[in-house]
């Protein structure tokens, strides 16, 4: 759970704004000098570029004035879904129309009138776990976000790792397979098309064309291009072992790629978010398992934790706001 507010704040407690930009809503937060979280709103997330400016310059507005005068909110903190650069840039957006090297901070700033600092949401989210999930007290981690597709971060001496130009921690276009399927980055055989929730629709349309899968497909009356990830867990859930079979094979795609990450950054623990994580008693135990077996030297290493993320759905909004609070200087003494 996400710490909030249980004491009165005053005019003098220093705050920041996190938001957290979605595919569908956008989600922003004002948290105060302990991380408790003063004021929480939502918002659906515009399609188009401008028209998400427009919205995260309406939201700041919002958020300060539901605040109402008992903190002095100081700078503004987004994650957002793409490539971010260390400018505030947000150079290649793969889920908004037009926004391939939006100037996020650059157009906001001067509308809300305070420091606006923008990262990759799974960044963000990372930030949250060390600061109150699980990854509390952890040095060297990765961070992956299992959604639609695959997000994550990379964590060295407790912090999080951005690279030479703010784009580290892209491991969902990790290829993985140079005759595998084509990805929305416009490669083919990205891990993403196969270990996030596209890739196990995919593998799960692959094994009903291969025959298998009869209980799934008579549900969806032979139309394969309607099959969803949820449908196979649903599936697996109620006893289907071709179901449970697709997903084994999908836990085994996941930890080739979390063995890619850990023999570049040799973690103490792989952090596992995003949507599929609500399934992980499914796959979970073969992730871990398999691991091991799939890892360089696997035998020889100390044990990789791989744990649930555990900061909730308000950890990008979160992350956001630490990520503006610990770069306008206003960082909570230790």
């Amino acid at each position: 759970m996400l710490p909030t507010a249980d004491q009165p704040v005053t005019s003098d407690t220093p705050a920041v704004i996190g938001i957290d930009i979605g595919g569908t809503k956008t989600l922003g937060l004002v948290i105060g000098g302990d991380a408790e979280i003063l004021v929480e709103q939502r918002r659906p997330t515009p399609h188009s570029a401008m028209a998400v400016v427009d919205m995260l310059a309406d939201l700041v507005s919002d958020l300060i004035a539901a605040a109402d005068g008992r903190v002095e909110v100081r700078a503004v903190g987004v994650g957002v879904a793409g490539l971010v650069d260390l400018h505030g840039r947000l150079r290649r957006a793969p889920n908004l129309v037009g926004a391939d090297e939006l100037a996020v901070r650059d157009l906001l700033e001067p509308r809300v009138g305070l420091p606006v600092f923008v990262d990759n949401d799974a960044n963000c989210a990372a930030r949250a776990e060390l600061e109150s999930g699980v990854a509390v007290g952890v040095q060297h981690a990765v961070l992956i976000t299992l959604g639609t597709g695959i997000g994550g971060a990379l964590i060295t001496g407790g912090s999080v790792i951005r690279g030479a130009a703010g784009m580290a921690g892209e491991p969902g276009h990790m290829l993985v397979d140079p005759n595998g399927p084509l990805c929305v980055c416009g490669l083919r055989g990205c891990w993403e098309r196969y270990a996030s929730g596209a890739g196990l629709a995919y593998l799960g349309r692959e094994a009903a064309a291969a025959g298998a899968l009869s209980a799934v497909g008579s549900e969806l009356r032979g139309d394969l291009d309607a099959l969803r990830g949820e449908h196979l867990t649903r599936a697996a859930r109620l006893g289907d072992p071709e179901a449970a079979a697709v997903l084994d094979t999908f836990a085994w795609w996941v930890a080739v790629g979390m063995a890619n990450c850990a023999a570049l950054s040799d973690p103490e623990m792989i952090i596992v978010g995003g949507g599929l994580v609500r399934d992980w008693d499914l796959f979970g135990p073969r992730v871990r398992a398999t691991l091991g077996e799939v890892l360089v030297a696997g035998a020889h290493r100390p044990v990789i934790k791989v744990e649930p993320a555990r900061a909730g759905e308000a950890a990008g909004a979160l992350g956001a706001a630490l990520l503006a609070r610990h770069e306008s200087g206003l960082q909570r003494p230790a």
